[in-house]
Protein backbone atom coordinates (compact mmCIF):
# COMPACT_ATOMS: atom_id res chain seq x y z
CA UNK A 1 0.00 0.00 0.00
CA UNK A 2 1.65 3.24 -1.45
CA UNK A 3 -1.30 6.18 -1.32
CA UNK A 4 1.30 9.18 -2.24
CA UNK A 5 3.88 7.66 -4.56
CA UNK A 6 6.17 11.21 -3.95
CA UNK A 7 5.86 14.51 -3.53
CA UNK A 8 6.74 17.55 -5.95
CA UNK A 9 7.84 19.87 -2.96
CA UNK A 10 5.00 19.95 -0.35
CA UNK A 11 2.68 18.68 -3.14
CA UNK A 12 1.78 14.88 -2.95
CA UNK A 13 1.29 12.98 -5.88
CA UNK A 14 -1.31 10.00 -5.38
CA UNK A 15 -0.51 6.94 -7.05
CA UNK A 16 -4.48 6.15 -7.75
CA UNK A 17 -4.30 9.34 -9.28
CA UNK A 18 -1.23 8.42 -11.78
CA UNK A 19 -2.96 5.25 -12.52
CA UNK A 20 -6.15 6.54 -13.14
CA UNK A 21 -4.32 8.55 -15.85
CA UNK A 22 -2.07 5.35 -17.24
CA UNK A 23 -5.67 3.70 -17.73
CA UNK A 24 -6.87 6.15 -19.77
CA UNK A 25 -3.36 6.68 -21.46
CA UNK A 26 -3.42 3.17 -22.52
CA UNK A 27 -7.07 3.36 -22.94
CA UNK A 28 -6.34 5.75 -25.60
CA UNK A 29 -4.08 3.91 -27.60
CA UNK A 30 -5.76 0.43 -27.54
CA UNK A 31 -8.97 2.34 -28.73
CA UNK A 32 -7.21 4.89 -31.12
CA UNK A 33 -5.65 1.54 -32.86
CA UNK A 34 -8.79 -0.12 -33.25
CA UNK A 35 -10.50 2.55 -34.88
CA UNK A 36 -7.71 2.63 -37.24
CA UNK A 37 -8.01 -1.01 -38.10
CA UNK A 38 -11.43 -0.34 -38.38
CA UNK A 39 -10.55 2.52 -41.25
CA UNK A 40 -12.33 5.55 -39.34
CA UNK A 41 -10.66 8.29 -38.06
CA UNK A 42 -8.83 7.63 -35.12
CA UNK A 43 -7.48 10.85 -34.18
CA UNK A 44 -10.99 11.32 -33.22
CA UNK A 45 -10.18 9.53 -30.39
CA UNK A 46 -8.79 12.21 -28.26
CA UNK A 47 -11.91 14.23 -27.72
CA UNK A 48 -13.98 11.45 -27.43
CA UNK A 49 -11.36 9.79 -24.94
CA UNK A 50 -11.43 12.86 -22.71
CA UNK A 51 -15.43 13.09 -22.83
CA UNK A 52 -15.32 10.19 -21.87
CA UNK A 53 -13.15 10.42 -18.65
CA UNK A 54 -14.51 13.64 -17.48
CA UNK A 55 -17.94 12.50 -17.56
CA UNK A 56 -16.45 8.81 -16.05
CA UNK A 57 -14.81 10.28 -13.00
CA UNK A 58 -17.77 12.99 -12.25
CA UNK A 59 -20.14 10.02 -12.66
CA UNK A 60 -18.35 7.53 -10.70
CA UNK A 61 -17.64 10.77 -7.75
CA UNK A 62 -21.76 11.24 -7.53
CA UNK A 63 -22.27 7.69 -7.38
CA UNK A 64 -20.00 7.14 -4.56
CA UNK A 65 -20.97 10.29 -2.91
CA UNK A 66 -24.87 9.47 -2.80
CA UNK A 67 -24.03 5.57 -1.35
CA UNK A 68 -21.73 7.30 2.07
CA UNK A 69 -23.64 10.43 2.40
CA UNK A 70 -22.57 10.07 5.99
CA UNK A 71 -19.23 10.24 5.30
CA UNK A 72 -19.67 14.19 3.88
CA UNK A 73 -22.35 15.50 6.30
CA UNK A 74 -20.67 18.43 7.90
CA UNK A 75 -17.44 17.98 5.82
CA UNK A 76 -18.49 18.72 2.20
CA UNK A 77 -14.20 19.68 1.08
CA UNK A 78 -13.94 15.87 1.30
CA UNK A 79 -15.80 15.47 -2.00
CA UNK A 80 -13.29 17.19 -3.78
CA UNK A 81 -10.34 14.96 -2.58
CA UNK A 82 -7.59 14.84 -4.35
CA UNK A 83 -6.71 11.71 -3.55
CA UNK A 84 -9.95 10.55 -5.32
CA UNK A 85 -10.50 7.87 -2.61
CA UNK A 86 -14.59 6.60 -3.45
CA UNK A 87 -15.53 6.10 -6.95
CA UNK A 88 -18.14 3.67 -8.64
CA UNK A 89 -17.45 2.41 -11.94
CA UNK A 90 -21.23 2.10 -12.62
CA UNK A 91 -21.73 5.56 -12.07
CA UNK A 92 -18.79 6.47 -14.35
CA UNK A 93 -19.96 4.15 -17.14
CA UNK A 94 -23.84 5.73 -16.87
CA UNK A 95 -22.15 9.11 -17.26
CA UNK A 96 -19.89 8.75 -19.96
CA UNK A 97 -22.20 6.49 -22.86
CA UNK A 98 -24.74 9.41 -23.16
CA UNK A 99 -21.93 11.96 -22.97
CA UNK A 100 -20.24 10.19 -25.62
CA UNK A 101 -22.66 8.92 -27.52
CA UNK A 102 -23.69 12.74 -28.20
CA UNK A 103 -19.99 13.36 -29.18
CA UNK A 104 -19.55 10.50 -31.87
CA UNK A 105 -23.03 11.52 -33.46
CA UNK A 106 -21.82 15.45 -33.22
CA UNK A 107 -18.55 13.81 -35.46
CA UNK A 108 -21.11 12.22 -37.70
CA UNK A 109 -18.91 8.63 -36.60
CA UNK A 110 -20.65 5.09 -36.55
CA UNK A 111 -21.62 5.10 -32.74
CA UNK A 112 -21.67 1.14 -32.67
CA UNK A 113 -18.30 0.76 -33.99
CA UNK A 114 -16.69 3.52 -31.91
CA UNK A 115 -18.85 1.67 -28.74
CA UNK A 116 -16.65 -1.34 -29.80
CA UNK A 117 -13.04 0.34 -30.03
CA UNK A 118 -13.50 1.62 -26.66
CA UNK A 119 -14.91 -1.19 -24.92
CA UNK A 120 -12.08 -3.34 -26.20
CA UNK A 121 -9.77 -0.88 -24.34
CA UNK A 122 -12.24 -0.66 -21.33
CA UNK A 123 -11.03 -4.13 -19.54
CA UNK A 124 -7.19 -3.50 -19.51
CA UNK A 125 -8.36 0.36 -18.50
CA UNK A 126 -9.74 -1.40 -15.82
CA UNK A 127 -7.11 -3.61 -14.42
CA UNK A 128 -4.26 -0.87 -14.76
CA UNK A 129 -7.06 1.36 -12.29
CA UNK A 130 -7.35 -1.31 -9.57
CA UNK A 131 -3.52 -1.44 -9.43
CA UNK A 132 -4.50 2.46 -8.30
CA UNK A 133 -6.95 0.89 -6.05
CA UNK A 134 -4.14 -1.86 -4.42
CA UNK A 135 -1.49 0.99 -4.02
CA UNK A 136 -4.57 3.42 -2.23
CA UNK A 137 -5.63 0.68 -0.09
CA UNK A 138 -9.15 0.56 -0.98
CA UNK A 139 -11.71 -1.39 -2.61
CA UNK A 140 -10.22 -4.20 -0.21
CA UNK A 141 -11.83 -7.88 0.21
CA UNK A 142 -12.94 -9.65 3.31
CA UNK A 143 -10.39 -11.74 5.99
CA UNK A 144 -8.50 -14.38 4.37
CA UNK A 145 -5.97 -17.38 5.80
CA UNK A 146 -5.11 -17.84 1.97
CA UNK A 147 -1.26 -17.79 1.28
CA UNK A 148 -1.69 -15.03 -0.87
CA UNK A 149 -3.89 -12.71 1.80
CA UNK A 150 -2.29 -9.35 2.14
CA UNK A 151 -2.51 -7.05 5.76
CA UNK A 152 -2.15 -3.47 4.68
CA UNK A 153 -0.53 -0.77 6.80
CA UNK A 154 -2.61 -0.27 9.72
CA UNK A 155 -4.12 -3.45 10.16
CA UNK A 156 -3.62 -6.55 11.74
CA UNK A 157 -6.06 -8.94 9.43
CA UNK A 158 -5.15 -10.12 6.48
CA UNK A 159 -7.82 -9.94 3.29
CA UNK A 160 -8.08 -11.03 -0.43
CA UNK A 161 -6.51 -8.86 -2.61
CA UNK A 162 -9.86 -8.19 -4.71
CA UNK A 163 -8.15 -5.23 -6.49
CA UNK A 164 -5.78 -8.12 -7.96
CA UNK A 165 -8.10 -10.72 -8.41
CA UNK A 166 -9.91 -8.09 -10.48
CA UNK A 167 -7.23 -6.97 -12.36
CA UNK A 168 -6.00 -10.43 -13.41
CA UNK A 169 -9.88 -11.38 -14.45
CA UNK A 170 -9.60 -7.49 -16.38
CA UNK A 171 -6.89 -9.21 -18.68
CA UNK A 172 -8.35 -12.01 -19.24
CA UNK A 173 -11.48 -10.66 -20.38
CA UNK A 174 -9.44 -8.05 -22.11
CA UNK A 175 -7.27 -11.03 -24.12
CA UNK A 176 -10.96 -12.75 -24.77
CA UNK A 177 -12.07 -9.42 -26.11
CA UNK A 178 -8.82 -8.99 -28.67
CA UNK A 179 -8.90 -12.81 -29.56
CA UNK A 180 -12.70 -12.43 -30.88
CA UNK A 181 -13.07 -8.81 -31.91
CA UNK A 182 -12.47 -10.12 -35.82
CA UNK A 183 -15.15 -12.63 -35.70
CA UNK A 184 -17.98 -10.57 -34.47
CA UNK A 185 -20.38 -9.66 -37.11
CA UNK A 186 -22.48 -6.42 -36.20
CA UNK A 187 -21.14 -3.16 -34.36
CA UNK A 188 -22.14 -3.09 -30.89
CA UNK A 189 -21.28 -6.87 -30.18
CA UNK A 190 -17.61 -6.51 -28.94
CA UNK A 191 -19.11 -3.62 -26.79
CA UNK A 192 -22.28 -5.94 -25.43
CA UNK A 193 -19.15 -8.94 -24.88
CA UNK A 194 -17.27 -6.50 -22.79
CA UNK A 195 -20.02 -4.87 -20.78
CA UNK A 196 -21.20 -8.67 -20.24
CA UNK A 197 -17.79 -9.75 -19.26
CA UNK A 198 -16.99 -6.96 -16.45
CA UNK A 199 -20.34 -7.72 -15.28
CA UNK A 200 -20.04 -11.45 -14.53
CA UNK A 201 -16.46 -10.31 -13.01
CA UNK A 202 -17.93 -7.60 -10.78
CA UNK A 203 -21.05 -9.93 -9.79
CA UNK A 204 -18.07 -12.64 -8.47
CA UNK A 205 -15.82 -10.38 -6.69
CA UNK A 206 -18.66 -8.80 -4.81
CA UNK A 207 -18.78 -12.27 -2.95
CA UNK A 208 -14.96 -11.44 -1.38
CA UNK A 209 -15.22 -7.12 -1.08
CA UNK A 210 -16.06 -5.22 1.82
CA UNK A 211 -18.35 -2.33 1.43
CA UNK A 212 -18.91 0.14 4.36
CA UNK A 213 -22.86 -0.64 3.63
CA UNK A 214 -23.76 -3.95 4.18
CA UNK A 215 -26.22 -3.23 1.21
CA UNK A 216 -23.99 -2.61 -1.09
CA UNK A 217 -22.68 -5.75 -2.28
CA UNK A 218 -26.40 -7.44 -2.98
CA UNK A 219 -27.14 -4.33 -4.81
CA UNK A 220 -23.88 -4.20 -6.83
CA UNK A 221 -24.47 -8.03 -7.73
CA UNK A 222 -28.09 -7.66 -8.74
CA UNK A 223 -27.13 -4.79 -10.76
CA UNK A 224 -23.96 -6.33 -12.35
CA UNK A 225 -27.25 -9.69 -12.80
CA UNK A 226 -29.12 -7.06 -14.64
CA UNK A 227 -26.67 -5.78 -16.88
CA UNK A 228 -25.64 -9.13 -17.71
CA UNK A 229 -28.65 -10.54 -18.21
CA UNK A 230 -29.57 -8.13 -21.12
CA UNK A 231 -25.89 -7.35 -22.75
CA UNK A 232 -26.49 -11.19 -23.33
CA UNK A 233 -29.97 -11.42 -24.51
CA UNK A 234 -29.61 -8.57 -26.65
CA UNK A 235 -26.66 -10.57 -28.36
CA UNK A 236 -28.89 -13.48 -28.41
CA UNK A 237 -31.41 -11.91 -29.81
CA UNK A 238 -29.86 -9.62 -32.47
CA UNK A 239 -27.66 -12.81 -33.94
CA UNK A 240 -31.26 -15.07 -34.35
CA UNK A 241 -33.00 -11.80 -35.93
CA UNK A 242 -30.35 -11.30 -38.47
CA UNK A 243 -27.91 -14.07 -38.53
CA UNK A 244 -26.25 -12.86 -41.90
CA UNK A 245 -26.66 -9.23 -42.08
CA UNK A 246 -24.55 -6.42 -41.95
CA UNK A 247 -23.63 -3.75 -38.97
CA UNK A 248 -26.21 -2.33 -37.29
CA UNK A 249 -26.03 0.88 -35.36
CA UNK A 250 -28.54 0.36 -32.97
CA UNK A 251 -28.57 4.11 -31.28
Amino acid sequence: MRPVLFYIGDFPIYSYGVMLFTAFLVGIFVARSELKRRGLDYTAIYLIGAVAAISGVIGGRIFYILGNLEQYSGNWGRVFDLNMRGMVFYGGLFFAIPACVIVVKRLKMPVGAVADSIALAMPLSLAIARVGCFLNGCCGGKPSGLPWAVTFPGSTTSVHPTQLYELVLDLVLFAFLLLVRKRLKHDWDLFLLSLAGYALIRFCMEFLRVHADPRAAPFFQALSATIFAVSVGILIYRYRASPGSPDLDVV
